[in-house]
């Protein structure tokens, strides 16, 4: 048994570590950090203005630090940024055309990716491949679950 969990363990390892390269390069492609583009692909998934401060709740993050990656992506004109027309102290982001084309481009090359590692697997295998690797996922995101719940 403790060769399989060693096994498993190097799998979750290589699995996370393709994630990490994939999400680098991403954030590579873009010019952006990790959570400028979170914050971007949030802004982008909700579709509508957001204050700065429910901005900070959301991404766990201080006023101060929603405000430099603001700042950031408005250097970029990925978002822009105007004050409340109610409360003249509270103030608004929101993604622009240009950070709509870029998360859907990167989401688009993203796709690909998946188109072309698919295209590498056995044909007569892939949706098997599919079947155990959710129920891999699903059973990992319950023992996560529980440890969690433990701490």
């Amino acid at each position: 048994m403790k060769k399989l969990v060693d096994r498993y363990a190097q799998l979750s390892k290589e699995l996370y570590l393709l994630c990490s390269k994939k999400e680098m390069i991403r954030r590579k492609c873009l010019h952006l950090g990790r959570m400028e583009c979170d914050l971007l692909n949030f802004l982008y998934s909700i579709k509508k203005p957001v204050c700065m401060n429910d901005l900070s709740v959301e991404m766990k993050v201080s006023h101060s630090r929603i405000t430099r990656i603001i700042d950031t992506l408005v250097k970029k004109k990925l978002v822009k940024r105007f004050p409340s027309k109610i409360d003249r102290r509270s103030w608004f982001a929101e993604i622009t055309e240009k950070g709509k084309k870029t998360n859907r481009e990167t989401v688009l090359d993203f796709m690909n990716m998946q188109e072309d590692l698919i295209n590498r697997l056995p044909k007569d295998k892939v949706e098997n491949i599919y079947t155990l690797m959710t129920l891999y996922v699903k059973a990992y995101q319950a023992a996560l679950k529980e440890k969690e719940a433990h701490i």
